[in-house]
Parts: structure tokens; C-alpha cells; sequence
């Protein structure tokens, strides 16, 4: 009987993010198609998408680290315009028939433009796979987490909005897996002091959540329910404050290279990339206002993944 009711709560839990999005329903009139080895149907209602597109869109998918869980992945769709539900939807994904719609294929032209929003997508199918009950409180994931510290809305099967996106566990995980696992391309170093490689970097929607990529134990916790192994260059902790003077900072940082940090003071930024694996970043020969509040932006240059700190306000040493 206890496991009947589990089985009832997990599907309850799961009707928000097949009730609140648009439905899917077969439609043979499909401009094109595309079957993959794992036998992934790729299918287009949009002139715009022939099927060497679709195969395109089928390699952009393996970019993204994967297990079993791709075999049991039905089908990608690309329709035509926006989502009948919201214009601001790109994709979706359909966890009681495993299926991901991308929508805006008239205005897409390549599988690359489509990258984030597909290894979004998939992160929703990887998490129902190996974890089923990561949309309730008590589960372990959110637990490791730490989202009790946090608004996140579990009761989406009685209030879905899009507006409040980022605070659902679902969309949570979905972006944490693009942080872990999803495909990443190398930054421009010149583009950190344009500031282009911090606007165009891979980030968590949800910026107020702690910093995942330096979660060791949720990170653990992770490779050992799937057995995927999160690459070493994925990791990036939060930078912690360890001295400050009246014209200098510094901060204890991942030990790794070729990571690029701007500074953010009310009226002026600097930057750095680290050139070591000291662990150590020093901003000298800085104006500091007395009670001045500061951030960090990370841009790992590397994988074009980073995130921002959260303020810090600093009292400076005598």
C-alpha cells in the first residue's frame, strides 16, 4: 500500500510540469525527419528545419554527458513559432513521454542555436531518471542542495508560473545538469576586459542559489547515483574574502588557471585571471571607500561557465 501512495504522490508531483506547459500530441504532417542509433526521433514542423538540421540537432544532444537514460530519450520536436502557452518559451520538456519540444524553428537556423535550451531540456530527463523525487522537499538532492534556505516552490502542481521559473526544483536541476554536464566552448581572454565573456558566459538562471559547482558533496552525491563522472574542470568554488587593506583585496579561489575575475565596486571594476594554481587572487592599487560593498563575477575561460558572488561588505584592516 505505502508504495502505491509513493507512486501517486511522485505522478501528482509531476502533472505541474505537464498541466502548466502545452501538451503534446502525435502529428504525422512533420516536414522532415531524423531517427538517431539510439532510435531518438527527430522530427520538424518547421520549412526551416530539413533533415540534415535535425541531425545536426541530434549531435548537438550527445555533446551533452549522458548514460542509459539517453535510450529511453522518444523524441525531439521543432515546431514552427512560439509556444501557444508563452512566447518566452524555447523548449519544453515532457517527463510522462519523454520528449523534448523546441519551439521558434522559423527563427532558429542552427542546432547550435538551440545548445542551451536542449541541454536544458535534457537535464529534465536525466533528473527524472536518476532522480525521481528531486521536485519534493525531503529529497536527498535537495537536502545537498541546501534549498530550504531558499523560496523554491514545491507546490507547483497547485500554482505553475513561468515568471517564477528559476525558483522550481525542477528548473533547478535541469540547470544545474548544463553546469555539470552540458556541452562548453573555450572564452576569448580578451573578451573579459570588454566585459562580452561575462555577458555571454554559461550560468545558473538562479543567482541567489548557492554556487553548485563548488558543492563537493552534492557533486559526490551526484556521480555516485548516475556513475558519470562530472569532468575536474567543471568544478569553480565561490570566492572567499581572506584580507583586506585600504588598497588591496584578496581572495582564496579555486586553484586553477585561466580563470578570469572582475572585480565590482559602485563605480569601478577590475579584473584579473589567474596565471597559477595558488588559489589566490589580489586586486592592488584600488580605491576603496570606507564600508565599500563588493562582488565577484567568475568567468572560468575554459568552459565559459562562471557565475557572481554575492556582495560582501568590507571593513578594511588598520
Amino acid at each position: 500500500m505505502r508504495k502505491k501512495v509513493l507512486i501517486f504522490l511522485l505522478l501528482l508531483c509531476s502533472l505541474p510540469v505537464l498541466l502548466s506547459l502545452d501538451p503534446i500530441m502525435y502529428d504525422s504532417s512533420f516536414f522532415a525527419k531524423y531517427e538517431s542509433p539510439e532510435g531518438i526521433l527527430f522530427l520538424s514542423y518547421s520549412q526551416n528545419w530539413n533533415e540534415v538540421k535535425l541531425a545536426d540537432l541530434y549531435k548537438e544532444l550527445i555533446k551533452n554527458k549522458h548514460g542509459d537514460e539517453i535510450n529511453l530519450l522518444q523524441e525531439v520536436r521543432v515546431m514552427e513559432g512560439p509556444s501557444p502557452s508563452n512566447r518566452m518559451i524555447t523548449g519544453i520538456y515532457h517527463p510522462f513521454i519523454s520528449s523534448i519540444t523546441l519551439y521558434k524553428g522559423n527563427e532558429y537556423n542552427s542546432a547550435r542555436e538551440y545548445r542551451d535550451t536542449l541541454s536544458h531540456e535534457y537535464g529534465h530527463h536525466f533528473a527524472y531518471y536518476y532522480f525521481p523525487s528531486h521536485h519534493f522537499p525531503f529529497s536527498k538532492w535537495a537536502k545537498l542542495r541546501g534549498l530550504h534556505d531558499f523560496p523554491v516552490n514545491w507546490n507547483s502542481f497547485l500554482n505553475y508560473s513561468v515568471s517564477a521559473h528559476e525558483w522550481y526544483p525542477q528548473e533547478i536541476f535541469a540547470d544545474d545538469y548544463v553546469l555539470l554536464y552540458g556541452p562548453a566552448d573555450e572564452a576569448d581572454p580578451d573578451d573579459v576586459y570588454t566585459n562580452e565573456g561575462f555577458y555571454m558566459r554559461t550560468e545558473h538562471e538562479n543567482q541567489n542559489l548557492e554556487n553548485i559547482l563548488g558543492n563537493d558533496d552534492l557533486l559526490n552525491f551526484i556521480e555516485k547515483q548516475t556513475g558519470i563522472k562530472i569532468d575536474k574542470d567543471r568544478k569553480l568554488k565561490t570566492p572567499v574574502l581572506s584580507s583586506v587593506s585600504d588598497n588591496s583585496l584578496s581572495f582564496s579561489v579555486e586553484k586553477k588557471e585561466d580563470v578570469a575575475y572582475r572585480l565590482n565596486l559602485e563605480d569601478y571594476e577590475y579584473y584579473k585571471i589567474s596565471q597559477d594554481q595558488s588559489g589566490l587572487i589580489t586586486f592592488s592599487n584600488i580605491d576603496l571607500p570606507e564600508n565599500a560593498v563588493v562582488s565577484l563575477d567568475v568567468l572560468d575561460l575554459n568552459t565559459s561557465i562562471g557565475f557572481r558572488s554575492k556582495d560582501i561588505r568590507l571593513q578594511v584592516e588598520d
